[in-house]
């Protein structure tokens, strides 16, 4: 898909550096732990507490959550540039709509002003939903479908909690050991760690909308079920999205792409 004379994630990935710059301030003033809806052995067990091996994941962790506090900057050109590529991504529309209007409420969004729905997650909402058109495009498509059924609800609203609650996992250390593991195997860093939970999440929500014939009026019960999903059994979540990748033709759901791609922060 050609966007406005260009590639759109080439010409994102090209740009996404600034990203990495602006965020730098940002990572001073961090809540990196947040040990209250973790296990009780985390909780009250400071030793027990599962930590990242190197710097660089510290590193990685710090980075993605100031993307979480980096909000959507409307004069900023590559910002502007991601979230009309989710837009046209979704819809299939080849052309930039304008920035503001009620056309938002398609992919989800709860109004004409995109910016309003990010705060407290940032601009980490919209790399994650490139990310899952960058590495599970089927199951992306297959949820907005969903979203825009009989039984619909907002698509991007919905998103952006799966970002709340892989935020959650991060700090509450639920992430730290797939973290672990991942770079142990020379695969996917913290980023990608994130990015996939973020759709394995999804993956879960999407599977019991259409298995339990759910709506919008349950999807409150089904984010607490998740929530707690994600502090128990992590693993279990992300060896869904994995297995669903298979099935798809697309490999291992939770690896993304070549280190340095633009989702990962330039």
């Amino acid at each position: 898909m050609r966007l406005n004379g260009g590639t759109w994630p080439h010409r994102i990935r090209a740009r996404c550096h600034r990203i990495r710059i602006l965020t730098l301030p940002l990572t001073l003033a961090l809540t990196r732990c947040d040990w209250g809806e973790a296990p009780w052995l985390h909780r009250y067990c400071k030793p027990c507490r599962p930590q990242l091996k190197s710097a660089e994941q510290r590193d990685q962790r710090d980075r993605t959550m100031a993307v979480a506090r980096l909000a959507l900057d409307p004069n900023d050109d590559t910002h502007e540039r991601m979230l009309m590529a989710i837009y046209c991504t979704l819809t299939g529309d080849a052309t930039w709509p304008p920035r503001y209007g009620a056309h938002w409420e398609v992919v989800g969004f709860q109004g004409n002003d995109p910016a309003t729905d990010l705060r407290g997650v940032g601009m980490l909402a919209l790399l994650q939903v490139l990310h899952f058109q960058k590495t599970q495009p089927k199951l992306l498509a297959s949820i907005y479908r969903l979203s825009r059924g009989e039984r619909d609800f907002p698509f991007m609203t919905v998103s952006i909690t799966m970002t709340q609650l892989s935020l959650q996992a991060l700090r509450s250390g639920a992430l730290t050991r797939l973290a672990n593991r991942s770079e142990a195997k020379g695969g996917e860093h913290v980023y990608e760690t994130v990015h996939a939970f973020h759709h394995a999440c999804y993956l879960y929500m999407y599977t019991a909308w259409q298995q339990r014939g759910l709506s919008i009026v349950d999807f409150g019960f089904l984010k607490k079920e998740i929530a707690q999903i994600i502090h128990r059994k992590p693993a279990m979540l992300m060896r869904a999205l994995d297995a669903h990748g298979a099935t798809q033709g697309g490999g291992k759901g939770g690896k993304g792409g070549k280190s340095g791609s633009f989702v990962e922060f330039g």
